[in-house]
């Protein structure tokens, strides 16, 4: 597993999603805990919206019956979605956080995400609960999500912590933060998503992606889909970049579903991708993908395969 500093923690390049975890048997999360753990995966990502809370409890509970673990695990949780709206107000924050470590059962998290950009966002105040959560050492590091880089200029003008971190949608067959760079002076209509790569790069703030192995999309018989493009409802959509992973991970004697991580991981801004899987047996599936020497030709193949234009 390979690793990156942020804010001097050392966090993997693999981490964890939580989302899907609140029916599931803590047997079950509790062995997918440990087997991330002995496959170097030490960060786990959560949010306060969970399950209502029930993914953090599932696994404060972890924590309390298995001693010693919290010091080998990078804890991540994310806040500021409230029912029907958006809340980045100081009160909010400060509240979410103590909610989210009683629930988990520690005393400080690794790394506090701001869930979603809040247009009624006040940055001295979201200052105010940072430096709280900072100061009373709560927190140890923070970040955004799905955040713009004019909107994370706007946040950071007003802080005193460095904003280390911003996760955002991105797999081979959603990649609007790849694309937008790519189709520059075509003419090929782009989403606000122009700009936001480059300028992490540039103020080396960590992009996390999620739905890392996702597509959606309406096939021919009006049904939406939303899930991973390995499955068999993809299939057919994403034929050509099932066939390009397929015969990459022949080439390189490991999965597709690694393959597709590396794509990701290969990119030079040193990106994290987070899986949300819950089983073990999928989670086995990704152990390789730090380790693949995919090559910059077959990363534009993988791209260009799941039906992205290059100009």
């Amino acid at each position: 597993m390979d690793y990156k500093n942020i804010g001097g923690i050392q966090s993997g390049r693999l981490v964890l999603g939580c989302m899907r975890i609140a029916d599931k048997p803590i047997e079950n999360t509790e062995r997918l805990v440990r087997l991330a753990l002995d496959s170097g995966i030490n960060t786990f990502d959560h949010a306060d919206i969970y399950g209502g809370g029930a993914c953090e409890e599932i696994y404060g509970k972890i924590i309390s019956s298995n001693p010693g673990i919290r010091e080998r695990m990078v804890l991540q949780t994310k806040c500021g979605i409230r029912g029907g709206w958006y809340d980045l107000s100081c009160d909010h924050i400060i509240e979410s956080v103590n909610g989210s470590l009683k629930r988990l059962n520690t005393d400080y998290l690794d790394i506090l995400l701001l869930h979603r950009p809040d247009t009624l966002m006040r940055p001295d105040d979201i200052a105010k609960a940072f430096d709280v959560l900072e100061k009373s050492g709560k927190v140890r590091v923070f970040g955004v999500s799905n955040f713009s880089a004019a909107q994370i200029d706007y946040l950071q003008s007003a802080l005193n912590q460095r904003i280390a971190i911003n996760q955002l949608q991105m797999s081979a067959a959603y990649c609007p933060i790849i694309e937008s760079g790519i189709v520059v002076n075509t003419g090929t209509p782009t989403d606000n998503s122009y700009g936001i790569l480059e300028y992490c790069r540039q103020h080396d703030i960590t992009i996390q992606t999620y739905g890392t192995v996702q597509c959606s999309f309406t096939d021919e018989n009006g049904y939406f889909y939303n899930g991973a493009f390995f499955t068999d409802h993809a299939k057919k959509k994403y034929f050509a970049l099932n066939f390009m992973l397929d015969g990459l991970a022949q080439k390189y004697n490991t999965t597709p579903e690694a393959v597709a991580v590396n794509w990701i991981l290969h990119h030079p801004a040193g990106m994290q991708a987070i899986v949300g899987t819950t089983l073990n047996k999928h989670l086995s599936l990704y152990k390789d993908c730090c380790d693949i020497p995919l090559t910059d030709y077959e990363w534009y193949k993988i791209y260009e395969s799941a039906n992205h234009r290059i100009p």
